[in-house]
């Protein structure tokens, strides 16, 4: 099968390859699930744009960030510009500006960030983020979407995928500007400031719609398959720590093996992952840590 055309869009990357038409024909068809998808990859973020040569170059904190902002820009959603008060994208061509009341920081204890908006008077907080923790934020009646996302991000698991879940909710103005002074004041405390800004987010990120998933391929990046060899070959010993999710292990043993690297020598796992990969994989794992 050929890959998509995306010439259509003055903004698009000869590179970009991309073969499902479902995905396409539902953003041509306007539907506005699929809209506000992708509406949330190009303006959920910390990129910053660029333009060399005509044109637009994105600089991103993690080559997954990029990789997400640089998939709706094929599809129509261009990350265009950013102020300290505003976002810009093109969505098919027309410009979109965003006022920009509040940024909700990425950590590896929230594992998600999200941005508050405002456009035509409408409040709106977009939240990306790992699947359990957007799960345990979703409103009540999500039951169906749930259920069929999970099918998903199994299936993209399975095939060693990084996931990321999407959410939005619509805020109303009085809750904000309430929520938005006491946020102020967290982040002006000189004492527990991290815990209080933690607890202030809470308040705001739940009874979210859920959107969809994303899955992106973890692969090593440049150079570092040689550079482990080197690292080996002057007896400095590796660790690895990496959690048991369904398929990722398998896919961090053969992406090791197969590049001849080194072995995995630190795996958390649960009591029953263990087992079940404790005879296929021994020669690889030299210390298993279970349940924690």
């Amino acid at each position: 099968m050929p890959p998509l055309d995306f010439s259509f869009n003055k903004d698009y990357e000869p590179d970009f390859k991309f073969y499902d038409p479902a995905l396409l024909e539902a953003v041509r068809r306007e539907n506005q699930d699929v809209h506000s998808f992708f509406r949330l990859l190009a303006l959920c973020h910390t990129v910053m744009p660029e333009e060399k040569h005509g044109k637009i170059e994105y600089q991103a904190q993690s080559p997954d960030e990029a990789a997400l902002v640089s998939a709706a820009r094929n599809f129509g959603f261009v990350f265009k510009e950013r102020s300290p008060n505003s976002i810009t994208i093109e969505v098919m061509g027309k410009k979109e500006i965003y006022e920009l009341l509040c940024i909700l920081d990425f950590n590896n204890v929230r594992k998600r960030m999200s941005v508050i908006l405002r456009k035509d008077g409408q409040l709106r907080l977009y939240c990306k983020g790992a699947d359990n923790v957007i799960y345990e934020r979703l409103k009540k009646d999500s039951e169906e979407i749930m259920a069929k996302t999970l099918d998903h991000l199994n299936k993209f698991a399975s095939e060693g995928l990084r996931t990321l879940c999407l959410s939005v909710r619509d805020l109303d103005e009085s809750f904000f500007n309430n929520w938005k002074q006491r946020h102020q004041e967290a982040a002006l405390s000189q004492e527990n400031r991290d815990d209080k800004l933690d607890a202030i987010y809470e308040e705001i990120e739940k009874d979210m719609s859920l959107l969809g998933a994303t899955a992106i391929e973890d692969k090593l990046q440049d150079g570092v398959p040689q550079t482990i060899a080197n690292l080996s070959l002057a007896g400095i010993k590796l660790w690895v720590l990496t959690g048991d999710k369904q398929g990722k292990f398998k896919k961090y043993i053969n992406m090791i093996r197969m590049k001849k690297l080194v072995r995995i020598c630190r795996i958390t796992f649960s009591r029953q992952t263990f087992y079940s990969y404790r005879n296929s994989y021994q020669h690889w794992i030299l210390m298993p840590i279970i349940d924690g």
